[in-house]
């Protein structure tokens, strides 16, 4: 039995670290990431899958890029193709979770978040259930303050629960899951598969579906390697984000060139930045190469913490080839 659960908000609602926290510290180690955590706005890239088993019970996590109304604010154009996917996944999920950051909202209310909340929470879809979670609970003084913010938001009848957690410190997740466990039996009869059959890989059961039609499907026997793929990725790409600035995280192409397990039980992992232009190679690299070797020195410490082995990662930096006309 398993419940397909979409998380969407604005950018930066903290709907990274609630994945994190909910979902990988039960599938892997803990600490462990799948989705780039930094303090810019609009840093997970690609919707990336989480699965929380308990028995044979399934909860399948969908993380999507920061969800805005209309694009204004954002810096670069490719960050429009981000927030159209968002929103075009809304509707495919069995459930669907929408996050704001309750304390910037009662330091800094944003008209945008606001429409946001109230367009999701105003439209009623009979196949999906929506819940409303105010993140970042621990950074509110006042405690009484959050019974405010939940009144301003009572009448919204798309929204059928309300949580307040911290994705970060784990507050309130434990409430929050143990609510998306009770919704797998309800959900149960929305299956669309003839069959459902089970895998185990390293202790934790993962759902093979035979005629499963949802767009989300993966291909279990390499779900593994591709989710320890997309972690090394956006553990680097978090580094990248938290030491380069301006436009640059945003134009700059990201590759994994290279992935081999080595005979000691090693991982070789090779991963290019492709600049368009030399001036931001430049930057990238930094003077004597600083930054990136900074960059792979941290990734490289926090991937080996990951995994539980050595990582031996090579970033290497170059220039788009130019198109011929």
């Amino acid at each position: 039995m398993s419940l397909s659960v979409g998380i969407v908000g604005a950018p930066n609602a903290g709907k990274s670290s609630l994945t994190n926290t909910a979902v990988v510290n039960n599938v892997f180690e803990v600490g462990s990431k799948v989705a780039a955590v930094s303090r810019k706005t609009n840093t997970t890239t690609h919707e990336i899958l989480g699965v929380l088993t308990e028995g044979k019970t399934q909860i399948c996590f969908f993380d999507t890029p920061g969800l805005m109304l209309g694009h204004h604010g954002f810096p670069h154009r490719d960050v429009t193709v981000r927030v159209e996917s968002a929103w075009s996944s809304v509707n495919l999920y069995d459930l669907l979770i929408v996050m704001f950051d309750v304390n910037r909202h009662l330091k800094m209310p944003d008209s945008r978040v606001i429409k946001l909340i109230k367009r999701l929470g105003a439209e009623v879809n009979p196949n999906q259930k929506r819940i409303l979670c105010m993140n970042k609970v621990d950074l509110v003084d006042d405690k009484k303050d959050l019974l405010k913010v939940a009144k301003q938001f009572e009448d919204l009848p798309g929204f059928e629960r309300y949580f307040m957690v911290s994705g970060l410190k784990g507050k309130g997740v434990k409430d929050l899951v143990q609510y998306l466990m009770d919704q797998v039996l309800a959900n149960r009869k929305n299956e669309t598969c003839d069959e459902i059959n089970f895998i185990t890989i390293n202790t934790q059961i993962y759902p093979l579906y035979v005629d499963m039609r949802k767009p989300w499907d993966e291909e279990p026997a390499t779900m593994t390697e591709e989710v320890m793929k997309t972690i090394s990725l956006e553990v680097v790409r978090e580094k990248m984000l938290d030491h380069i600035h301006q436009e640059i995280p945003y134009v700059i192409e990201h590759r994994l060139m290279d992935w081999k397990e080595l005979k000691d039980g090693s991982l070789r992992v090779e991963q290019h930045f492709i600049a368009p232009k030399q001036s931001q190679r430049q930057i990238l690299v930094g003077k004597n190469g600083s930054k990136i070797g900074r960059i792979g020195i941290e990734a490289n410490e926090e991937l080996r913490s990951i995994f539980k082995r050595d990582v031996h990662l090579m970033l290497q930096v170059r220039v788009a080839k130019k198109r011929s006309s």
